[in-house]
């Protein structure tokens, strides 16, 4: 009786985990029935990257062998795996009306509540049952799709944070990211004393023989062109704010006495590239051609084109040195993290993108040549959200200099990012055992992971990668908070079709190629834009280009402010006389000459157009070479303004009159420009000269001013400007861009008529 009895208890436990397992299966096909309806309806509306997202999910969460989001994805079958389909490459361009926007953001609000309660529901069941761990898991659940919800907190025992609710390991991550963020704003408003010396030789460049002169900070050396020196002070600086954000986000210290390495950077590759040749560089030929910075002696020299290349040199050599990290994931992970953090920008890749294969590049590929982090963020949240492929944590610490691939740099970056906010001593326990284990040359991941479990007992390898994987994915509403993005999905608004006709109808009549629009480009466009709206005083091209964390803005947004293009007070219907507006500003002229821009950002707020330019750039697509001037060259007929009102271009345009003896003066000459698309900067610069001369001969007395200041009105990514201090003579003015490179010599010629 009593075997008997037992049989039927065991047959009853059984039977009743058959019967959840069933009803499990069976909602699982339910919620990802849900999301697959509203990933159909995101594609067919022309939204494909918000579709992909979803898709993602509907197999990561639900269903890991769901057909319809794995075929809408472009898989096949292939025995138990599904692999891409070359057959059907899946579309990454947005063709999707403005004014779908609204109601497919209610409707993934709307999916988002119904997933909720969905969980909550079965949450309760299981509680009621008694299957507290079924429970528990629904409950985490919920806290996935709605921002807060107080008895999915209750349930699980979470404590307050920041006025949301979370675990302790979300506690730590959500405080050290605030710590972080208010070094960085803090340190971005201090300034350090900086000089020019003299006495202090630089044996690299010196045997190269390339001409220098040598700034210094309290712990810096820092070389450079003679016609940089500005640059030079300002770039130390950020090495200094840099070095103290480093002591508050490191749980270790670094002596504070001046820094064992000095710094040298050079303008262009060239100049990199002599300076390698002429001193004795281990694995000289693979440098020359696969990288950007090398230690050589005491001094590591870097290729700096442009200011913001300077600037991510000074803080990346800061990050690195500080960190110690020796492997090439961790080490060029910290760079980007730091860089990422503080310019929400990076414009310098130490070690070279892997070249891809072929003879041209997807628009996904081309988004991990973008300099723009917010493009890191969404590569990194679609790795996140793969279930399969992708780079694991444990292969990071085993990455090659010499193959460092695209997918390699993002997870280096996003995992380092996390594990700063995590733990940064975990991060120094990986570089540690990953440097030992190559000295053995024993790379396996799986002894790696061993390793650091013995160092580590209370967390493993996997754990941690289920962690980034959740950070990145948004999890919890205190994920949600420390990420602080804004859905691409919200970034669609009513009216953005008609600006986009009317830009591309001015873009088609200087003869550059149609630009596309993208959703995912557009949700720092939403945020800046309802800043705007919501200070009105903030106007002016000062204001306009810079957000003030005290009236609601952000640090990280008024990062992209500064090169976003802005129009205030202005309709669609009027979008000719903006354009023509446009031309005489030089930073948003360069929309219309940049043969790089392919896909825009852009979102309008009633009168108010906000535009990014700089997320979507790649290979022109026209069949010019890439780089023009403007007033165009071989052109006589065209007629512009003598001069342009310093109000319209703002603080920058000021300086430029005050530092030639013009302090005060109301307008400055129509300025010439020269549009390369270059990111990362102008690599002629120092070898580039503009001569323009009025309708008598004489030379008209001007500045060439290269892409180093911070407002878009007057400066633009790869763009040079020359300004007429003065308003042009009447008449015909004539015009020379010349410049030599590898011993070659160049120049573009035009003219036009001032009025």
């Amino acid at each position: 009786m009593i075997q008997r009895a037992l049989k039927l208890s065991l047959f009853a436990l059984l039977a009743t985990a058959t019967l959840i397992a069933q009803s499990e299966a069976q909602f699982n096909q339910r919620q990802a029935k849900a999301l697959n309806s509203f990933a159909k309806t995101a594609f067919k509306k022309g939204f494909p990257r918000i579709a992909k997202i979803v898709w993602l999910k509907t197999i990561k969460l639900y269903d890991p062998n769901n057909v319809d989001a794995w075929t809408s994805l472009g898989h096949v079958k292939n025995g138990e795996s599904w692999v891409l389909d070359p057959r059907r490459p899946y579309p990454t361009k947005d063709t999707g009306k403005g004014s779908d926007g609204k109601p497919l953001e209610s409707k993934y609000r709307a999916l988002e509540k119904k997933l909720a309660n969905n969980h909550r529901a079965a949450a309760k069941k299981y509680g009621k049952a008694d299957r507290q761990d079924l429970a528990q898991k629904h409950w985490q659940m919920v806290l996935r799709w709605v921002k807060n919800d107080s008895e999915a907190a209750t349930a699980l025992e979470h404590k307050e944070i920041g006025g949301l609710s979370g675990t302790d390991l979300e506690k730590t991550l959500f405080e050290r990211s605030k710590m972080i963020e208010k070094a960085i704003e803090v340190q971005s408003k201090q300034d350090y004393e900086t000089e020019t010396v003299t006495g202090i030789e630089c044996a690299a460049l010196d045997r190269a023989q390339v001409p220098y002169i040598t700034v210094q900070s309290e712990h810096f050396t820092l070389h450079g062109a003679v016609d940089q020196e500005e640059n030079l002070h300002k770039s130390l600086k950020w090495a200094e704010r840099s070095l103290r954000i480093c002591k508050e986000a490191f749980p270790w210290s670094y002596r504070d006495s001046r820094w064992p390495l000095q710094w040298a950077c050079v303008p262009n590759k060239e100049t990199f590239q002599q300076t390698l040749k002429a001193n004795d560089v281990k694995d000289l030929e693979w440098k020359l051609e696969n990288t950007a910075s090398s230690v050589i002696g005491k001094t590591e020299v870097t290729t700096t084109p442009g200011l913001q290349t300077m600037f991510d040199s000074c803080v990346r050599n800061v990050a690195q040195g500080y960190s110690g990290f020796t492997s090439t994931g961790y080490r060029e992970g910290i760079g980007h993290t730091f860089v990422g953090m503080m310019f929400n920008n990076n414009r310098l890749f130490a070690v070279d993108r892997k070249k891809q294969e072929g003879t041209s590049a997807s628009e996904e590929d081309l988004e991990f040549k973008s300099p723009d982090f917010d493009v890191w963020k969404t590569l990194s949240l679609e790795m996140a959200w793969k279930s399969t492929g992708g780079v694991p944590a444990n292969a990071l610490p085993f990455c090659e200099a010499s193959n460092f691939t695209n997918e390699e740099r993002i997870k280096a970056w996003s995992f380092t990012d996390y594990m700063m906010r995590r733990d940064p001593e975990m991060l120094r326990t990986m570089d540690r055992i990953a440097a030992d284990m190559k000295k053995r040359r024993a790379k396996q991941p799986l002894d790696f992971e061993t390793t650091f479990n013995e160092k580590h007992p209370d967390v493993t390898i996997p754990q941690l990668e289920k962690e980034w994987e959740d950070f990145w994915t948004e999890a919890s509403p205190v994920l949600k908070a420390i990420r602080n993005n804004t859905p691409p999905v919200s970034a669609i608004s009513k009216g953005v079709d008609k600006w986009l006709i009317a830009f591309n109808d001015v873009r088609k009549k200087f003869r550059r190629a149609p630009v596309t629009w993208s959703a995912n480009f557009s949700t720092r466009c939403k945020d800046h834009a309802q800043y705007l709206k919501k200070n009105k005083t903030e106007r002016g091209p000062a204001a306009e280009h810079t957000q003030k964390v005290d009236l609601g803005g952000s640090y990280s947004t008024s990062l992209f402010a500064q090169m976003a293009v802005v129009e205030i007070g202005s309709k669609v219907s009027k979008a000719k006389k903006v354009f023509e507006k446009w031309v005489n500003i030089p930073g948003y002229r360069d929309l219309f000459i940049n043969h790089t821009i392919l896909s825009i950002g852009m979102f309008v707020e009633g009168d108010i157009v906000v535009i990014n330019a700089t997320s979507g750039i790649g290979p022109p697509k026209d069949k010019q070479s890439g780089f023009d001037c403007y007033p165009p060259r071989n052109d006589t007929k065209k007629i512009f303004d003598r001069d342009v009102p310093v109000s319209l271009l703002g603080p920058e345009a000021a300086k430029i009159l005050e530092k030639n003896d013009r302090a005060g003066k109301k307008t400055i000459g129509f300025p010439l420009t020269m549009h390369f698309g270059n990111s990362g900067g102008v690599h002629l610069r120092g070898n580039l000269t503009c001569t323009v001369r009025g309708k008598d001969g004489n030379e008209i007395e001007g500045v060439l001013v290269f892409d180093d200041g911070t407002i878009r009105t007057t400066t633009a990514p790869g763009m040079v400007t020359f300004w007429p201090l003065d308003p042009l003579p009447k008449g015909q003015i004539n015009f020379m861009w010349s410049w030599s490179k590898d011993g070659t010599a160049s120049s573009l010629k035009g003219g036009f008529s001032a009025k």
